[in-house]
């Protein structure tokens, strides 16, 4: 029995990635993404988060770092220190944090650029329909990516990487550097597209409030382990997380530095 009764579509099992041959940035890392799910990976700066992404979109070569415990599935298959290219066609898409555009390409030159010749015709199609997501960008086509505000260059970061047309979309940090307002909007273009396209999303974030606003599962990784995982609601429920992620301390228990260290070292999923 599956979380939502679906299929299973990812599953990341003891994983240990290494940089260098001598760096573990995870250890043993274990998480599963249902089809149809939208699963958030929360965790600080250095927890790993990044390290796993990257792990399962094949980008872990361009750092000279491998997956050398354990092992990545997607639909079946074992993909662990595939290539990029070669884990797109497999039906991942990986849409990178900081909204990379080719800044010096239009909107439509960056949403054609990924499409080969022989089927840019049928993709124009494509494109139209996927705009009707984002009218930001359908008013900026003509304009150079370079000119985009941060949340227009995320919406054509997500725009390229559904045309690849993925089973599974990896987000990284979708918020970074990005006002509340306009995070609120792009995590609500997300569920409309998980709705309406049939997108599963692994969702990587610091921003565990806007993540888990859109998720039906979570995970927390610390020092690059997997040390609480549960439903949106569980994470949201828990104290560790309201107090370390969400910012709602319990300040009578707080009532020094000290105490506010020593609890930070044992905290609650670690007893």
């Amino acid at each position: 029995m599956t979380r939502n009764g679906g299929e299973g579509l990812l599953n990341v099992e003891n994983m240990g990635v290494v940089y260098n041959n001598v760096s573990a940035a995870t250890h043993g890392v274990s998480l599963k993404v249902y089809k149809n799910e939208i699963v958030a990976l929360l965790g600080t700066n250095g927890a790993g988060k990044s390290s796993a992404l990257k792990a399962i979109s094949g980008f872990l070569g361009i750092d000279n770092a491998r997956v050398v415990e354990g092992f990545i599935e997607f639909k079946g298959e074992r993909i662990q220190n595939q290539p990029p290219h070669a884990i797109t066609l497999k039906g991942i898409a990986l849409v990178p944090e900081w909204g990379k555009v080719f800044e010096n390409l239009t909107v439509e030159e960056n949403l054609e650029v990924c499409v080969p010749a022989a089927k840019r015709q049928v993709k124009k199609q494509d494109i139209a329909q996927l705009l009707e997501y984002f009218p930001p960008l359908q008013k900026a086509k003509k304009r150079l990516a370079g000119y985009l505000s941060g949340g227009e260059r995320q919406m054509l970061s997500i725009s390229t990487a559904l045309l690849c047309k993925p089973d599974l979309l990896l987000v990284d940090e979708l918020s970074l550097g990005l006002a509340p307002v306009i995070v609120d909007e792009l995590m609500g273009l997300l569920k409309i597209i998980r709705d309406e396209q049939g997108v599963t999303i692994l969702l990587v974030e610091q921003n565990a409030l806007a993540a888990l606003g859109i998720a039906d599962y979570g995970y927390v990784i610390e020092n690059g382990r997997i040390v609480f995982a549960g439903t949106a609601g569980t994470l949201l429920s828990h104290k560790d997380i309201q107090e370390f992620y969400l910012g709602q301390a319990d300040r009578e228990s707080r009532t020094s530095y000290r105490d506010v260290k020593q609890y930070r070292r044992t905290r609650r999923w670690y007893g």
